[in-house]
């Protein structure tokens, strides 16, 4: 279902996470593979970040809204005139 390049972000994400990413030499070393370095630190800081989102939500017992209570967002491009 992914390409080795989706796999090696994927696994990078899944590592930062669960916090072994200090010794998952492996995951870094395939993502080298695919991005340089200005791409590892934007990956590893959106996943840094999303990681904190969570925790955040988690600590305030934040319920996700149900699917009928979303706002939902239309680009402009979209909305018709």
């Amino acid at each position: 279902m992914y390409d080795d390049r989706e796999k090696a972000v994927i696994r990078w994400a899944e590592s930062l996470t669960e916090n072994t990413a200090r010794d998952d030499d492996n995951a870094f070393l395939e993502l080298k593979k695919y991005f340089n370095e200005q791409d590892i630190v934007e990956l590893t800081l959106f996943t840094c970040l999303f990681n904190a989102w969570n925790r955040l939500q988690d600590g305030f017992q934040n319920d996700l809204e149900p699917p009928e209570g979303r706002i939902e967002w239309t680009p402009d491009w979209q909305e018709s005139s």
